[in-house]
């Protein structure tokens, strides 16, 4: 009888060739190709644990918070209209739900619900419609 972690194995090497799993790697490979995109992000990045780090520090003026602000605003829009980097997004979402899913299906069937009923109420469009609500720009998509 195969382990349980051959079992998690096999499962790995199934989820690899999921539509979810495919998808996400395309739209991972995508991003990472774009240069302009991937500076845009590590600069994003770099700022907010620079500012972070100065914070901690206790060396923020109230004019550096609000420049800070709109600095992280302006990029922060221009990465969520990047079409690589919503394409990606939107990957991740989808790849994260489809995970969530088999999760439940496996925390159902250790708590003997029936695993189907769990992921019909997951993969219903209502349920992931409420959780994109904050994040209008991909639930378009």
């Amino acid at each position: 009888m195969a382990t349980v972690f051959e079992m998690a194995r096999a499962l790995g090497e199934e989820l690899q060739k999921t539509p979810q799993v495919e998808a996400l790697l395309a739209a991972k490979e995508a991003y990472e190709k774009d240069p302009e995109v991937s500076k845009l992000v590590a600069e994003y990045t770099k700022m907010h644990y620079d500012f972070e780090a100065k914070m901690q520090q206790g060396g923020i003026e109230i004019e550096e918070q609000r420049e800070f602000n709109e600095k992280m605003k302006t990029m922060g829009e221009a990465i969520r209209t990047n079409k690589l980097a919503s394409d990606l997004y939107i990957a991740e979402q989808n790849f994260n739900n489809f995970m969530n899913s088999v999760f439940n299906i496996i925390t159902a069937t250790l708590t003997g619900e029936e695993p189907e009923q769990v992921v019909a109420v997951r993969l219903a469009n209502e349920y992931y419609a409420k959780l994109s609500q904050e994040n209008e720009v991909y639930s378009e998509r």
